[in-house]
């Protein structure tokens, strides 16, 4: 490593020179007045000459000490890094990792506290060090977000499954307590992308909290302002742990302490879109054997017949679809029977089908439950579970996917988490990690609300943070907007390392030309780019598996054409394409096919809310 220039402020720039982060002495308490008077540092970001991020506070507290003000720079050093990331799934298979990163040693009276700043072509982000030994106690971090005045946000409301409905609304408008990520577009062509990478049972996870400066109040912990203060900072999404009754927990560690990463995603919209940042800023896996880890596609009965995983010969109806779909997965879900697992094991064996099995976490949370869970259904020859129920970002949560994914490995078993927290790129460290929910997906047809706006907002911010588990195309769904091109175009919007297709079998027979696309659609990409679109208004996006390429296009929102320049494919070579679209008549599907070029741009009328797909090879 090299040192940085011995000034202040102090800038890092990405390697492509698009990007530049730099830390500065402010008097925090005017960023936030939450924060004691005095000198500190703050973060500015700017994204090729426009401000992404307003000076935001930086620091962190423990029980011992307070390292927000009265901080001297006593080192600075810098480094590159450039990394080549294969990765099991996901929506691309290698990418590259090209970053600068510095560390500010600062001292005070209390001790030591080192702040790592990394900034790639993709984003910046930082974390606190903690050096020496011991155990340590972090109250709080001063960490917050500054946006600028007038940028527009996507939102969805905290809550510890992740599953609020996503909107748009301008950060002047936004109050409360959000989750990552939150995504904001600033200027002509600059968007930004607020998450947390990196996160195990070392801390807790995070989320974001907004003043409404029309607001008086206390900031006295009570049942009726739990999860509020009063501090007139708008603009301002400061990072807050897991909290009961407005008392955000403590987290309990050992020094050395790193911290996770808080993460901003910057770019052009696309770039946004297609990072892969939040895999790059966590370690590299834990798994040298991978060869038993297997994305695919997934038949699942409980959405459309919540009572069928009790039934035998329910779920045998459910592995002869998938055989016949080419699918690898058949998953049953709560209810099902242990006098007779073994059985459809074997029965789904004999047709080249996984059995998926689902648990609720409280089945594996200590070590003797684990041992004998999860060691029997290995030897029934499961290939996975998916775990439910936990719901929760506090520590010990966190420790508790610490263990059952080190658990699951040890038995050669994927693993799914439902009810969970937000993915923060642990599958990179543990990729037999296939998915998470963590989003309002379309179980919510069955008992509550799901928009199309929805819908077209979760790739531009959910999905962008790791695979999601919205168990797409359900055709069945009552009282849903959405068009039967817009649901099967879902199967390639939304990536997922296992992808739960979620409506019956007789739904999927009655659309054969759906059934066909479904059998053919991968789960895994080996690149994803996005061709067009708006959060809320337009999601295109083209996927790569070898050499053929898939298209998803949704909308919300009326009628209108949508065009899909074909840059992405190579040059010089002519391909077929079928485009899979929603009728003339307004119901079913129609299925056409054309020669096209890299040089092509095709326009295509979509109906309100609608949608189609392309398979080009």
């Amino acid at each position: 490593m090299a040192s940085l220039h011995e000034a202040d402020p102090w800038t890092v720039i990405s390697p492509d020179g698009s990007i530049e982060a730099t830390i500065a002495r402010n008097d925090v308490a005017d960023v936030d007045s939450d924060l004691p008077d005095g000198e500190g540092f703050t973060l500015t970001v700017e994204h090729d000459g426009t401000t992404v991020l307003e000076p935001s506070p930086l620091g962190i507290s423990t029980f011992s000490a307070d390292f927000v003000t009265e901080l001297s720079v006593t080192g600075v050093e810098v480094e590159t890094i450039s990394e080549t990331i294969n990765i099991n799934g996901g929506q691309r298979s290698q990418f590259q990792h090209e970053a600068k990163q510095a560390t500010l040693t600062l001292e005070s009276e209390a001790g030591t506290l080192q702040i790592d700043l990394r900034v790639a072509n993709d984003g910046a982000a930082y974390r606190y060090r903690l050096p020496g030994d011991g155990d340590v106690v972090v109250t709080n971090e001063a960490s917050s977000f500054r946006l600028p005045n007038d940028s527009q946000t996507w939102l969805a409301p905290f809550g510890e499954a992740y599953e609020g409905l996503w909107n748009e609304t301008s950060a002047e408008s936004a109050s409360g307590a959000y989750g990552f990520p939150v995504l904001s577009e600033v200027g002509n062509d600059s968007w930004l992308l607020l998450t947390e990478a990196d996160v195990t049972g070392r801390y807790g996870a995070s989320h974001l909290f907004v003043d409404d400066a029309d607001d008086e109040g206390s900031d006295e912990a009570t049942d009726e302002n739990e999860d509020t203060d009063y501090d007139d900072n708008p603009y301002l999404f400061e990072l807050v742990f897991a909290d009961t009754f407005g008392l955000s927990e403590t987290i309990s560690s050992t020094l050395p302490l790193a911290t996770p990463w808080r993460t901003a995603i910057i770019g052009d919209l696309a770039s946004v879109t297609e990072s892969n940042l939040v895999l790059a800023l966590n370690d590299p896996s834990n798994v040298e054997d991978t060869s038993w880890i297997e994305p695919g596609r997934v038949a699942w009965s409980w959405w459309s017949d919540s009572g069928s995983p009790q039934d035998l010969e329910v779920q045998k109806q459910y592995v002869d679809y998938a055989s016949e779909q080419g699918w690898e997965f058949s998953l049953v879900d709560r209810g099902w029977d242990r006098d007779w697992m073994s059985e459809l094991v074997e029965y789904a064996d004999d047709q080249s089908v996984d059995i998926i099995a689902w648990l609720p976490w409280y089945y594996v949370n200590d070590e003797t439950k684990r041992e004998a869970v999860l060691s029997r259904l290995a030897d029934w020859g499961v290939s996975g579970i998916k775990v439910d129920y936990m719901n929760a970002d506090f520590q010990q949560y966190m420790e508790f996917y610490d263990e059952i994914l080190e658990a699951t490995a040890d038995c050669e078993l994927m693993i799914n988490f439902h009810g969970s927290t937000l993915p923060r790129g642990r599958r990179r460290q543990w990729p037999h990690l296939m998915t998470n929910e963590a989003g309002r997906g379309a179980e919510y047809y069955k008992f509550g609300e799901l928009t199309p706006t929805h819908n077209v907002i979760l790739p531009f911010t959910r999905n962008v943070v790791g695979p999601l588990d919205y168990t797409p195309v359900t055709f069945s769904a009552d009282d849903r907007e959405t068009s039967d091109g817009h649901e099967l175009a879902l199967s390639v919007v939304y990536q997922s390392d296992w992808q739960h297709f979620a409506d019956s079998v007789e739904s999927y027979r009655d659309r054969p030309i759906a059934e066909r696309f479904l059998s053919e659609v991968p789960a895994v990409w080996d690149e994803s780019t996005l061709v067009n679109g708006r959060p809320g208004e337009e999601a295109t996006i083209a996927r790569r598996s070898n050499n053929e390429w898939y298209v998803g296009s949704i909308i919300a929102g009326e009628a209108r054409t949508v065009d899909v320049p074909l840059s992405f494919l190579q040059d010089d070579d002519e391909y077929t394409a079928e485009l899979i679209h929603d009728s003339s008549g307004g119901n079913g599907l129609e299925a056409t096919e054309t020669t096209v070029t890299a040089d092509d741009t095709l326009s295509l009328d979509v109906p309100v809310n609608g949608g189609f797909t392309l398979h080009i090879r």
